[in-house]
């Protein structure tokens, strides 16, 4: 198999299966053939590499045969406008949170962060765990970090320069795959982790890469360029019991693997994560400048993840925070984006609207439906949620990048937008959302259509798609509504057959007890038995109801004689 992918506007892939190479594995050392796994074509700006990723029979790590000379201090993404990015959209704050907080150390505990980026996962261990801590970083992005966030945040490599005391906690987040030597740098951490300290890992994991991945996961985890050792759960383990970690742990999300690691048994801890966070969020949205890029993402960041955790009145709090901070910087709240959004690049879009907009304004839209506001009303926010959502992944698309959180946004915003028009009575939204696959609320907007007398619409919709009757696992009140509309709209066309159809159906929905669409159903379906001269089987058919239930219609008992 050698299909080739483009998977960005400067990188494209070929599975190279069935093939080997001679080579020495940057992770274990082992010499001889390896397997070929895919040849990586990768042209940055000026530049062209043929790279070829390679698996170790030995440790089952993958790794790349060449070096590219990256430089990671170059400000090529500052200008692209990913700091403001990374700092509005508080992109991965929670995965960070989670496995830090799960390091059972006490306020004051020494924090050492390699390679964080803007600092966010140092930014947590300060102002979430109380620790004290130190990180270094060469990027650009750390010196925004430094800047925006105020954390003793080094433009540096750690080197043995940099050793003194240990440390009680190491952190370093999706780093270990772009250095060429991860044995030197583990042995390194060994050196200055402290006799009982914890060290926290994470990286992509090279088990992952197959023909059958997306394509999508395999632009994070390849990183065409700058990733250059990629772990398995076995080889990571191997790499850091060689390095003298004696205690490790490997856990698996569907990002990749995150390891905990010591010299002494493991101090880990569950279930406090999610508090820490939360109370994390909403000190530092009420720390940073109202408007700033950190404020507007931690405040953001709150607002949703307070309300898919049902805590609406942080939710509330967290709204009127960010919405503070988008008046300070915009000077009001959006209502509509001008039509430049929806082809900005990220920086021109930052100054026409916060680029956390489209989550934050589903958020709140959730949040007041789950208070109890009608559908109707939030229309227009959850549908300028979907417009944000769609601009900043169009952004992002024009630097080769893809923000599926932003893509989740977009399509549940457009979703939820649709939902409400179709409460509202807009029977051009409910096609849509049949297509969708929201066969409940294209059925609620049936029964509603019919009860209305808007029957070509409501024949319309059947027509999309929808069927005669309401299929089973819908709830059973929907399902009885649907059957009875059904009926009638069918009756009221004098297709007999179909009315009849829909109408027994009703009938074998209804429990024992007495209900209120028993005796209007049977009525339908007796005038659609007559319909088709089945007076007979309709006569029978009555008899046995009027047996079972009392209160029949004096009208339908007129049949009887």
């Amino acid at each position: 198999m050698n299909e080739t992918i483009r998977i960005s506007r400067n990188a494209q892939i070929t599975w190279r299966q069935g093939q080997t190479l001679a080579a020495r594995c940057r992770n274990c050392g082992h010499a001889g053939e390896m397997a070929l796994v895919l040849e990586e074509d990768f042209k940055p700006p000026r530049k062209h590499f043929l790279i070829n990723l390679l698996r170790c029979p030995a440790c089952t790590a993958c790794f790349t045969d060449i070096v590219p000379d990256l430089d990671y201090g170059d400000n090529a993404l500052v200008e692209l406008g990913l700091p403001a990015y990374l700092a509005q959209v508080g992109a991965g704050l929670w995965p960070i949170a989670a496995q830090l907080a799960r390091i059972d150390k006490p306020a004051g505990a020494r924090l050492l962060e390699i390679g964080g980026g803007y600092g966010f996962g140092l930014d947590i261990g300060v102002h979430g765990l109380g620790w004290q801590g130190v990180g270094y970083d060469p990027s650009p992005f750390g010196a925004f970090g430094r800047r925006e966030l105020g954390l003793d945040l080094r433009a540096d490599y750690f080197t043995e320069a940099q050793l003194g005391a240990p440390w009680d906690v190491i952190a370093a987040t999706e780093l270990i795959e772009h250095l060429p030597d991860p044995p030197a740098y583990l042995r390194l951490m060994r050196q200055t982790i402290a006799p009982d300290g914890v060290m926290l890992l994470t990286t992509p994991d090279a088990a992952t890469i197959t023909p059958g991945q997306s394509t999508g996961k395999l632009v994070s985890a390849l990183a065409v360029g700058a990733h250059l050792v990629l772990q398995t759960g076995e080889s990571l383990t191997q790499a850091l019991h060689a390095a003298g970690f004696a205690h490790v742990r490997i856990m698996r999300d569907e990002t990749g693997l995150i390891a905990y690691a010591s010299p002494a048994p493991l101090a880990l801890r569950e279930g406090a994560g999610r508090g820490i966070y939360r109370a994390y969020l909403a000190k530092r949205a009420g720390d940073c400048v109202p408007g700033s890029d950190t404020q507007l993402g931690f405040a953001g960041r709150g607002l949703f993840d307070a309300t898919i955790d049902g805590d609406y009145d942080a939710a509330d709090a967290a709204w009127a925070a960010f919405h503070a901070g988008v008046v300070a910087r915009f000077g009001r709240m959006p209502e509509a984006l001008p039509e430049a959004a929806l082809q900005a690049k990220l920086p021109e879009l930052s100054a026409l609207m916060p680029l956390g907009l489209g989550q934050a304004l589903f958020a709140r839209a959730m949040s007041r439906l789950a208070r109890g506001q009608a559908r109707p009303g939030l229309q227009a926010m959850f549908s300028l949620s979907a417009q944000a959502a769609r601009a900043l992944c169009q952004a992002m698309e024009q630097i080769s990048q893809r923000d599926p959180f932003a893509e989740n946004i977009a399509a549940l915003s457009q979703r939820e937008a649709l939902l409400c028009a179709a409460e509202a009575g807009d029977a051009a939204a409910l096609p849509a959302l049949l297509a969708q696959g929201e066969v409940a609320a294209a059925w609620r907007g049936f029964v509603g259509l019919v009860n209305a007398g808007r029957r070509e619409e409501a024949e319309a919709l059947r027509a999309a798609g929808l069927g005669d009757l309401p299929p089973e696992g819908l709830e059973l009140g929907l399902r009885q509504d649907g059957a009875f509309t059904a009926g009638m709209l069918a009756l009221q066309s004098q297709d007999f057959p179909r009315a009849v159809s829909a109408f027994a159906a009703l009938r074998l929905l209804l429990p024992e007890a007495e209900h209120p669409l028993r005796w209007p159903g049977l009525r339908g379906e007796i005038i659609g038995l007559f319909g088709l001269e089945r007076g007979a089987e309709a006569v029978a058919l009555l008899r046995q109801i009027v047996a079972l239930h009392d209160g029949a219609p004096e009208d339908l008992l007129q049949h009887l004689g």
